[in-house]
């Protein structure tokens, strides 16, 4: 067990163990060269996409809605792109991990998945900023075919640039027509409220906040009149005696009448006047009411406008776009050049196997070889020790080990 613990024991124990590791050196290196030579080759296909600033700087349709960015845009964008029936559709159109075992849906959407790679490009100076939008686009498939490699790469960024302008154009459509319901809206709204409001006012014209003074004035001279409408009965009453019964009677009825209007009158100003605290109130209220309404209205109209424009610029790609920055060429090279690599690492994996192998044989062995070993495990020292003696090989044989050596 203890056989391993000077330098020279261990030099002994890779001798006696040589055949071993040499053995499952060059059999692991071997199969390692195998497996390089069989592995397939993969292409890479990469095309990029720029992000372009608005040609026309201009603030429309500002604060109209909920701002998207370049950064949401494009993840918006890639979710569409690596969504189950969108792989779907571009296997099917590629023909990708086909064959006459084909795999089941779900694996060849993982494998797909695994093949492209979707990269936002960001300045590094800006990367540590969490508002930062990125400049452009990287997509990168990897395949075992280069055309097929080079034509996904430059279908996915097709499908990103016409998935960019479709949103940015129905964004543009959506905020107009929305902006144009909420005009028509507010608009009915005022003509309704304004309708309702002048019918109030004719209903209530009494009562009105102008027409108050002028109702207190009027009944100050209706009560003046009521007065000396009862000062001439009185006075009538009075001179009874020196008047005919019939021109009496007269003048007294028409007294009479004459001093019911005026009290008919003075009651109907009076209750105007006791309503008009609860009219003024709704008068105010109906009035803000109109005032906000017309408002919202002038502010609708003003968004609608710059929704307008901003669709019109949308049309005329004024506005931040996608361009074709890079498109994918069909690669020369593989971009799995690493088999000598993979040798390398198989040529140590098997070394160090067949070293460990070597160490476990030789720590396991009960034999004791020197006189170092037995006085250590048994306490003894050996009195005679008989050497190994080879005979040397000579003639062909001795030749043929020794070249082969």
């Amino acid at each position: 067990m203890n056989s391993l613990l000077s330098l020279s024991s261990l030099r002994r124990a890779l001798k006696r163990r040589a055949l071993l590791i040499a053995t499952v050196f060059i059999c692991g290196t071997i199969m390692a060269l195998l497996f390089a030579i069989k592995r397939p080759a993969v292409f890479e296909a990469t095309a990029v996409i720029q992000i372009e600033a608005p040609k026309v700087t201009t603030n429309l349709a500002s604060g109209a809605t909920v701002t998207t960015t370049s950064g949401n845009r494009l993840k918006l964008i890639e979710q569409k792109l690596m969504s189950r029936d969108s792989i779907l559709a571009v296997i099917e159109k590629f023909d990708l991990f086909g064959g006459d075992a084909a795999p089941s849906d779900s694996i060849r959407v993982g494998l797909f998945r695994d093949s492209v790679q979707i990269t936002e490009l960001i300045d590094p100076a800006q990367a540590w900023r969490p508002d930062v939008q990125p400049s452009g686009l990287s997509i990168t498939v990897r395949l075992g075919d280069a055309r097929k490699a080079a034509d996904i790469a430059n279908e996915l960024l097709a499908q990103v640039l016409a998935e960019g302008k479709k949103r940015s154009e129905i964004r543009a459509s959506q905020t107009l027509a929305f902006f144009e319901t909420e005009e028509a809206r507010i608009g009915a709204e005022i003509e309704a409220l304004s309708l309702e409001f002048a019918r109030f006012k004719e209903r209530n014209a009494a009562s009105l906040p102008g027409n108050t003074e002028a109702q207190q004035d009027q009944l100050s001279r209706l009560q003046e009149t009521q007065l000396e409408f009862e000062n001439r009965f009185v006075e009538l009453e009075t001179n009874s005696s020196r008047l005919r019964a019939e021109e009496r009677q007269r003048q007294s009825e028409l007294l009479s009448q004459q001093l019911s209007l005026v009290e008919t009158r003075i009651a109907d100003i009076e209750k105007a006047l006791a309503a008009a605290p609860e009219v003024e109130r709704l008068y105010r209220m109906m009035e803000r009411e109109l005032e906000q309404l017309q408002g919202q209205y002038s502010t609708i109209t003003t968004r609608r406008t710059e929704a307008a424009m901003a669709q019109q610029l949308e049309s005329q790609n004024q506005f931040e776009r996608f361009e074709v920055l890079e498109t994918a060429l069909v690669p020369e090279y593989p971009v799995s050049s690493g088999k000598k690599k993979m040798v390398l690492a198989g040529a140590i994996a098997s070394l160090l196997v067949g070293l460990g192998l070597g160490f476990i044989f030789e720590w396991f062995s009960p034999v004791l070889r020197t006189s170092e070993q037995v006085e250590r495990e048994l306490g003894l020292r050996p009195v005679v020790i008989i050497p190994v003696l080879q005979k040397p090989q000579t003639g062909w044989r001795g030749k043929l080990g020794l070249r082969a050596a």
